[in-house]
């Protein structure tokens, strides 16, 4: 219905366009490009939602694409068409796939500034009057299937609360005073019975297993198969164990004890337990490729938004130096913003493929000696403006080497990471004081903030991917910054860890093994 509807909905937009004067050729292309996701989902559709595990990234990733072209070709960051980049996130919940909405809503934004940076600079198409009245039928196309999406996930979510409550109770119909047994869950596989002496069944508990005979009053021997030794499941004293037959040809085991009203029969659907194993075993592998196809994605997409963004920081970078001849004092500042905000996206690429491949288990240390205060000085000087803009002054407070046996680009975004985070969340006039020394037979790398601090809450949960404390209200960020850093220490066999306090700051500490020294030697010699 939803896919159906959007080619409706440009059918439409294309026949406002053609009476409102739209060349045939902007129309068709234009047309072409928007109906994209909506014929990737009608296949997807008709082989079935099994049919590939690739199949719901891709059509996530159509719908992205259709945003970030659509607001390119019409003007950029002003572009009505802004409204697409709510559909791919939409799209990805109605799939019940909260993970891969949460990843689409990053890249939209993501996709959103790269455009913005490109208009800045003047390498987008300028929008052209004559094109406005379809640009506006698709965003009005955009926002009703927004609309649309809400509606269908809204209405499934209602319908799986109602079904929930509408399940009917077990039947318990006693027709003598029963034994009291203990409450088993009816889809665990496990039914408890109470068996009365001539054989009957007087009450029962847990999983029916399917038996359609059974109820309270049913003769014990209706339950099993015509060869079945159901008087081995009457013991006359002590407790009997063994396998039997069901009535639909299914194994069960079972364990009877005889009581002195009867007999306490408890039987396992041995089947069942098996189907639940091969199925957990189905969804693991399932689960795999699913995170094997959406890290080959991130992959690829973190490739192409750092191979923009390197261009972006290199000529910011030739503007700084006034290679081409000295700016106009209105715009002396800006190449600085220009690179400090490329810096700023790149790590936030960098972090989320770094996150992806740790859990896909992909990522790949190349340890080495690595002097950590002298990477700290690297970072210093790297996020020195940063911390100018925020009023907040940068102090290292080590003045001699520090060595760990670790991979150079993860200690460096360690530092990153960390001192980004402190800058963050310090007041003006603050101080963020880095650190690195030895202790515990570990090298330890430290960054000290007077800022917001947080909570006992907050400490459990900053560390997982999305994830931001309370003191988060107001300043912007993704949640994956301590996520990278807490993988990178594990990788490395190290911890991190952090203390704070609201309003009193924090400290956060990464443990790394110390180098051999037998290798720092001759790093030492050859800086000598």
């Amino acid at each position: 219905m939803v896919n159906v509807t959007w080619l409706a909905l440009i059918a439409a937009a294309a026949l406002i366009a053609v009476l409102r004067g739209v060349g045939i050729i902007p129309l068709l292309i234009g047309c072409a490009i928007a109906i994209l996701p909506a014929c990737v989902g009608l296949v997807f559709l008709r082989q079935g939602r099994e049919a590939s595990s690739f199949a719901p990234p891709l059509l996530v990733i159509c719908w992205t694409l259709l945003a970030v072209l659509g607001v390119a070709l019409t003007g950029g960051p002003s572009s009505p068409l802004t409204i697409l980049f709510a559909l791919a996130p939409l799209v990805a919940l109605n799939l019940s796939d909260t993970d891969m909405a949460a990843e689409a809503a990053i890249f939209g934004v993501i996709a959103y500034f790269a455009v913005l940076i490109m208009g800045r600079f003047g390498l987008l198409p300028p929008a052209m009057a004559e094109h406005l009245p379809l640009t506006v039928a698709i965003a009005f196309a955009g926002l009703a299937l927004a609309g649309l999406l809400v509606w269908v996930l809204v209405r499934d979510r209602y319908a799986n609360g109602a079904a929930v409550q509408a399940q009917p109770e077990a039947e318990v119909v006693p027709e003598t005073p029963p034994t009291p047994l203990p409450v088993f869950p009816t889809a665990s596989g496990l039914l408890l019975l109470d068996i009365a002496p001539e054989g009957r069944v007087r009450n029962l508990s847990g999983d029916r297993l399917g038996l359609a005979t059974l109820k309270t009053g049913a003769a014990l021997s209706s339950l099993f198969g015509p060869d079945a030794d159901v008087a081995a499941l009457r013991p006359e004293s002590g407790l009997a164990q063994g396998e039997i037959v069901l009535a639909d040809g299914r194994l069960a085991a079972y364990a009877a004890e005889a009581h002195d009203g009867g007999t306490h029969l408890l039987l396992h659907d041995i089947s069942a337990a098996q189907r639940q194993s091969d199925e957990a075993s189905r969804a693991l592998e399932t689960a795999a490729a699913k995170l094997q196809d959406r890290t080959a994605f991130f992959a690829s997409l973190g490739h192409d938004l750092k191979t923009p963004l390197n261009a972006i920081l290199g000529y910011a970078d030739m503007m700084r130096a006034q290679i081409r001849g000295p700016l106009p004092d209105a715009y002396k500042d800006y190449p600085d913003i220009i690179h400090e905000s490329g810096q700023d996206l790149l790590l936030l690429v960098d972090d989320i493929l770094d996150l992806a491949k740790a859990n896909a288990d992909r990522q790949r240390l190349e340890p080495e000696p690595v002097d950590l205060v002298a990477s700290a000085q690297s970072i210093i000087r790297q996020l020195d403006n940063q911390a100018e803009r925020a009023g907040v002054k940068l102090k290292m407070k080590a003045d001699a080497e520090v060595w760990a046996e670790a991979d150079a680009r993860a200690v460096r975004q360690i530092w990153q990471n960390l001192v980004s985070n402190a800058i963050k969340y310090s007041e003006r006039g603050g101080t963020v004081t880095l650190d690195a020394f030895e202790a515990g037979g570990a090298a330890v790398i430290s960054v000290i903030d007077r800022g917001a601090g947080m909570t006992e809450d907050d400490l459990k949960k900053v560390t997982e991917p999305f994830a931001q404390g309370g003191n988060s209200r107001g300043r912007a960020g993704t949640g994956l910054g301590l996520a990278v850093v807490r993988s990178f220490a594990e990788l490395h066999g190290g911890l991190l860890n952090l203390t704070s306090r609201p309003g009193k700051g924090t400290r956060a500490e990464v443990t790394l093994p110390l180098a051999d020294p037998a290798d720092i030697a001759p790093l030492e010699d050859a800086a000598q």
